[in-house]
């Protein structure tokens, strides 16, 4: 017979056995301050380097745990210039932004080029988290500098 004391033990276990990989986790994601800084990062690399920091951001330069930046030029025919995810997806360089949507199929690539500013703006949409495997929510911190549209995404 299960008593309520035994339940009670076997709860307490659990939670000494999951909280702490729980937190470790929650601790080894980027947060909404970081992913701005991590863009305000990139942003003043290419105002010193150029387009030369698309380079470095695709080659992992610029990813901190779960955050990475990408980027998107801007305008009708604009396309993803660099992205930072691991692992890299090369298929995504050159896609243009009108063809990436999120996993209920809005257009977020559509939603960068009309809500990025040069002071930044949040975009919130759905996207595999490579943690989980699952799709979450996710907002990314997207700004407009010059020709492009610089962004950093975090998982709520």
């Amino acid at each position: 017979m299960v008593t309520k004391r035994t339940v009670l033990a076997l709860a307490a276990l659990s939670l000494g056995f999951f909280l702490p990989a729980l937190v470790t986790a929650a601790a080894e994601r980027g947060t909404r301050e970081e992913a701005q800084a991590l863009v305000a990062k990139a942003v003043a690399a290419f105002n010193e380097k150029g387009p030369a920091v698309f380079d470095e951001i695709n080659a992992g330069g610029f990813r901190d745990r779960d955050l990475y930046i990408f980027v998107d030029s801007t305008g009708p025919n604009g396309k993803v210039v660099a992205y930072g995810g691991a692992p890299v997806d090369p298929t995504l360089i050159g896609r243009p932004t009108a063809d990436l949507k999120d996993a209920g199929g809005v257009p977020i690539g559509k939603m960068f080029q009309e809500r990025a500013t040069t002071e930044g703006t949040w975009v919130d949409y759905r996207w595999k988290d490579p943690a989980t495997g699952e799709t979450a929510d996710k907002s990314s911190w997207v700004v407009r500098a010059g020709d492009y549209i610089f962004g950093c995404g975090v998982y709520k």
